[in-house]
């Protein structure tokens, strides 16, 4: 009867204990939560792990560990517990995190041949490689290494036995590990190692990412960088609600390293890269102004592989256009449109992320979501067909084959989410009016084609139309 009673006692002091009232800041921080949109719930969390306040994956519902994380970060910055942020608190939380995005300067990037994407933090410097897996990237003084490798024929249970025998055979101490059916996380370090590794069940297969780091370099906060990764990587496995643009400083720029390097030899020479099309049967291209700016050396490309030099004719710096002339034979002319409608389907080509994506160029969709620009610029078109660095310059296209924009920016994602209060937009994209391009052709003597096309075309014929006038255009600098 003793027993009884005492387990009788510590039934009811456990019920007790779950009777407890809810409390109304919680109760309000849910609410407020809940009533937001999913996007805006995914990006808060993105920005809590961020700022160091969130290890668990984005959540679509509201929990008492995410309102202690929000009531953390208010109570660390002076402001009430309360779980409910208001523009001035996200602002807060925007500026506290906008460093280190910076920083890190992620990108969306593709598995070569299992096509999943994951963010790369880029901003640190990593330079691609290839190898039987997946992709390598390495900082130049081997303080950050990134792995994004497919194993077949390896079940999720097998894979994490192996790489957790590895690690303590070797000496590594594990901080963390979970294994579940489809995916496992382990943490780890060894002789000022930090390590992260996520991997998912891919078909048959492992598909997951490596990420080490220097145990010293704490300022860094590459454990927060490894979060996010593997967030990504979560959504991309399981569609998972999540951003599908990466939070990057400048998409267009070249990463920086983490620490000064040796000076650049006089003969050292950087490429970068772009897009161009054919606007007239004498091989001129039209293209963005900024993919050839400061060009010492321009090599334009045409689908059959063949090469010309290219000579700057024309340039507009203020529209961001230009015009090149070359020795090439266009296989198809872009006919210029200028009128264009809301809501029309735009199809875009381009030859984006070089070095890493097909080298034959990509085709993609979307729509005309504005026909101005931010603040209403009137030479801008607002697209939502998915563009990347290196798409520059390239025809975006109706659906009846006429180019009726030249693809010109991606939007800042880092400094829109500072002007919105952590906003983070989705599909933002621009393209020059071909309204615009016209009148800087015409104006520079340079013959145009009018777009004319009335039958409608199915998107693989587009696709080969868009191949056949577009170039891939190298720059050289000193």
């Amino acid at each position: 009867m003793r027993i009884v009673a005492v387990l009788l006692a510590l039934v009811l002091s456990i019920s007790a204990g779950w009777a407890q009232p809810v409390s109304p800041d919680y109760t309000a921080a849910k609410q407020a939560f809940d009533q937001s949109p999913v996007a805006d719930r995914v990006a808060l969390q993105l920005m809590l792990t961020s700022a160091g306040y969130w290890t668990a994956l984005p959540n679509v519902s509201f929990s008492r560990r995410l309102y202690a994380a929000i009531a953390q970060f208010q109570s660390d910055n002076g402001y009430p517990a309360s779980g409910v942020l208001d523009a001035a608190m996200k602002a807060r939380l925007t500026a506290n995190v906008a460093p280190y995005l910076k920083l890190w300067g992620f990108r969306a990037i593709p598995h070569p041949f299992r096509g999943h994407p994951i963010w790369v933090p880029m901003g640190l410097g990593l330079q691609p490689a290839r190898d039987q897996s997946g992709l390598v990237w390495r900082e130049p003084q081997d303080r950050v290494r990134m792995n994004y490798e497919y194993f077949p024929d390896i079940p999720v249970s097998i894979g994490y036995d192996a790489l957790t025998n590895k690690i303590l055979s070797d000496g590594g101490q594990i901080s963390y590990r979970t294994l579940k059916p489809n995916f496992f996380v382990i943490t780890s370090s060894h002789n000022g190692i930090d390590s992260y590794l996520r991997y998912h069940r891919d078909g048959t297969g492992l598909l997951g990412f490596s990420l080490t780091w220097m145990s010293q370099d704490k300022d860094l906060h590459i454990d927060r960088a490894a979060m996010l990764i593997g967030d990504s990587l979560w959504s991309s496995m399981t569609g998972g609600p999540f951003p599908d643009i990466p939070m990057a400083a400048q998409p267009e720029a070249v990463s920086q390293p983490l620490a000064p390097t040796a000076p650049k030899q006089p003969n050292e020479k950087s490429i970068s890269s772009g897009t161009g099309f054919f606007v007239n049967a004498d091989g001129n291209v039209l293209t963005n102004a900024h993919v050839i700016e400061g060009c010492s050396t321009i090599t334009v490309t045409s689908e059959p592989g063949t090469s010309s030099p290219g000579q700057v004719i024309a340039r507009d710096m203020t529209n961001d256009l230009a015009v090149l002339k070359t020795t090439l034979k266009p296989g198809k002319v872009a006919g210029l449109r200028a009128p264009i409608r809301l809501g029309e389907n735009v199809e875009a080509f381009g030859f984006p992320l070089a070095k890493i994506l097909s080298s034959s160029g990509n085709f993609t969709l979307g729509n005309v979501t504005a026909l101005s620009g931010i603040g209403d610029d009137n030479r801008l078109l607002q697209i939502s067909t998915p563009v990347q660095p290196g798409n520059s310059g390239g025809p975006l296209l109706d659906q009846n084959g006429n180019v009726v924009g030249v693809v010109a920016a991606k939007l800042n994602v880092l400094k829109f989410i500072v002007a919105t209060d952590g906003d983070i937009p989705q599909n933002i994209n621009f393209a020059i009016k071909g309204s615009v391009a016209a009148n800087f052709l015409e104006a520079n003597h340079v013959a145009v084609t009018p777009g004319t096309a009335s039958a409608q075309m199915a998107a693989p014929d587009i696709a080969d139309l868009a191949r056949s006038m577009s170039v891939f255009i190298q720059c050289q600098t000193p």
